[in-house]
């Protein structure tokens, strides 16, 4: 068995067939970070693309982390600011090989419901600092950790083909999209979440 480190934030695990979280998963919370177990599928393509022979690391393409915050948040070019009080951590894992992004995305103090017209509310957008932009790849949205509202927590890894349940031009904003376009430009990337509180975005935090 191949295993991988997730920026010492999530343990992964390279196993047999799916890419999802683990059953009764490990979770704790130590200073701020959650962690956990995952199991993880590549594929045979992506193993032999990416795996190495013996006990050697697995190694992602490219990480990415962003700490997100409210007044980053903006509606169109117009700066909104988002939930107050709220922050997030958003961290991303990306093996481009596979088309394959991992991800452990902490919330602290959202309120409100999650309200998207998109599949989730928890999103990467192709959007410059100070713009808007589609959703391209919807996330898990996290939940209470350890039965506490305040602290959120997803985590997990997803795969392409991505949709993301918006349409833009007669196709889902997620269709065709690559994960090696966020390595080639991630200063054009942000993540975020939306609250019925804050439509235009609860925190958002640009890739670079």
């Amino acid at each position: 068995m191949h295993h991988l480190a997730f920026s010492s934030i999530a343990s992964l695990v390279l196993s047999a067939s799916v890419v999802s979280l683990a059953s009764a998963a490990p979770l704790d919370i130590n200073n701020g970070r959650v962690t956990l177990q995952l199991n993880i599928d590549l594929g045979e393509d992506a193993v032999g693309a990416n795996a190495v022979a013996g006990d050697q690391l697995f190694a992602f393409s490219s990480m990415h982390l962003t700490q997100a915050s409210p007044d980053q948040v903006v509606n169109g070019t117009e700066l909104t600011g988002g939930l107050a009080g709220a922050s997030g951590t958003f961290n991303f894992g990306i093996n481009s090989a596979a088309n394959m992004i991992c991800y452990n995305i902490t919330l602290q103090n959202f309120q409100g419901d999650f309200d998207s017209p998109a599949t989730t509310a928890t999103h990467i957008h192709e959007a410059a600092r100070g713009a808007s932009g589609p959703p391209r790849i919807a996330f898990p949205n996290p939940e209470p950790v350890n039965g506490d509202a305040a602290v959120r927590n997803s985590a997990g890894c997803l795969k392409g083909p991505f949709t993301t349940g918006v349409m833009v031009e007669n196709k889902d904003s997620g269709e065709g999209f690559h994960v090696n376009q966020i390595e080639a430009n991630p200063a054009a990337f942000m993540a975020d979440v939306h609250s019925s509180l804050a439509l235009p975005g609860a925190v958002r935090g640009q890739l670079a």
